[in-house]
């Protein structure tokens, strides 16, 4: 089983029976999460940070649509997708098999109510243990202690992108115990409740279900348009950033205690740097170093020292190429802040840490990636307090 990459989101490359081990190892195992990632998928992340790190972190990426594979031939991988109602079926048929309990989480608005799901899998599989309800696609609120109390070993999440996979990693894994995986399920129950029928099989291996999901659906015309035009702009726009330099942000934030503010990425290890972000389009260098800044530390009441366009440029490992640049550019900003030394709010989907660090210890205290560059930025740093005296 390997991976690709597509919009900077890992995917995995899986055959049949490779899918089939995985399944087994999170049966297995205790909170495993399962997405099928569509089109519609990788283009929203590109825009929901939070979404992308939860499609990142998941522990078995499907590939859904056919959008996907035709990604995949642009990068040499040949993709087999699997559709989401599919995958379904063939849970509950292994649940059924093994006794094990389902729960579904069901979107109060969607096309198929609790019964309609009850109906449709008592239909198929008379015994299995199951347990359906309904709740608001962003709420905060669920029953937890009635989900506890039926003990499931699966559970199908049906609240759409991108609450259903975020609501999975965020709270029901951490919130239910004996869980050993769940899915974000979209509307696959409405192809098993009829809401929805299926394309003919022909029509599905041309890969056209879209056009036969459109003439249902009309109103869903601008979802469609962005899977079949949009999605593939993206991908080949993508194709090409890999010849290219990303403009980057890095921030030196400097107290009044003459301390440098250093950030611990999110992960296992120990990441530590300055605060950094790439450059939206049409975003000044300020307006991107400013807003990188907040978004990652909460500071707002910061005075730019100095700024030194395009300092820095490095090729990024091959590993980390699938973020679709050759590298970083970087543009280095010495900041000025006054303020309370514990008023750092950092972004925990980020990262996990901060701490204030002597000037002459910045090096020191920083990730051996960095120390290089960061050299760089002192000497531009000592450069000023020289001209200043």
């Amino acid at each position: 089983m390997g991976k690709t990459h597509i919009l900077g989101v890992p995917i995995d490359i899986l055959s049949p029976a490779e899918l089939g081990r995985a399944i087994r190892r999170l049966l297995a195992g205790r909170h495993g999460h399962i997405v099928t990632p569509n089109p519609e998928f990788l283009l929203l992340a590109q825009k929901n940070q939070e979404f992308f790190s939860v499609l990142e972190e998941a522990h078995l990426s499907v590939p859904d649509g056919i959008g996907l594979k035709f990604a995949g031939w642009l990068k040499g991988v040949n993709l087999r997708r699997y559709s989401g109602s599919n995958l379904v079926s063939y849970f509950l048929k292994i649940a059924d098999k093994l006794r094990l309990r389902v729960a579904v989480v069901n979107w109060s608005k969607g096309l198929s109510g609790d019964e309609d799901i009850i109906r449709s899998i008592k239909r198929r599989h008379p015994h299995l243990k199951l347990l359906v309800f309904s709740m608001e696609q962003d709420s905060h609120n669920y029953d937890v202690q009635r989900l506890r109390s039926f003990h499931p070993d699966i559970a199908f999440v049906a609240l759409g992108a991108p609450w259903q996979d975020i609501f999975i990693r965020r709270r029901l894994l951490r919130d239910i115990p004996t869980l050993r995986f769940a899915m974000g399920v979209g509307g696959s129950f409405d192809f098993l409740t009829g809401k929805v029928r299926r394309a003919p099989r022909a029509i599905q291996f041309l890969g056209f279900e879209w056009f036969w999901r459109l003439l249902q659906q009309p109103w869903r015309f601008k979802r469609i348009y962005n899977a079949v035009i949009k999605f593939p702009i993206a991908v080949i726009g993508w194709q090409f950033r890999r010849f290219k330099y990303r403009p980057n942000v890095v921030a030196m934030i400097i107290n009044k205690q003459g301390e440098v503010l250093l950030l611990n990425v999110a992960g296992r290890r120990n990441y530590w740097g300055l605060p950094q972000g790439g450059v939206e389009r049409r975003e000044t260098l300020e307006e991107a170093v400013r807003r990188e800044v907040a978004e990652e530390t909460g500071l707002t009441k910061l005075r730019i020292k100095a700024l030194f366009p395009n300092t820095y440029q490095y090729d990024w490992p091959k590993h980390y190429t699938h973020s679709g640049y050759k590298g970083q550019r970087q543009s280095f900003f010495i900041m000025e802040y006054d303020g309370p030394r514990s008023s750092v709010r950092i972004n925990p989907i980020e990262h996990k840490g901060y701490r204030w660090v002597r000037l002459e210890h910045l090096i020191r205290a920083s990730s051996p990636v960095h120390r290089q560059q960061y050299q760089i930025f002192l000497d531009k740093y000592y450069e000023i307090k020289k001209r200043q005296n």
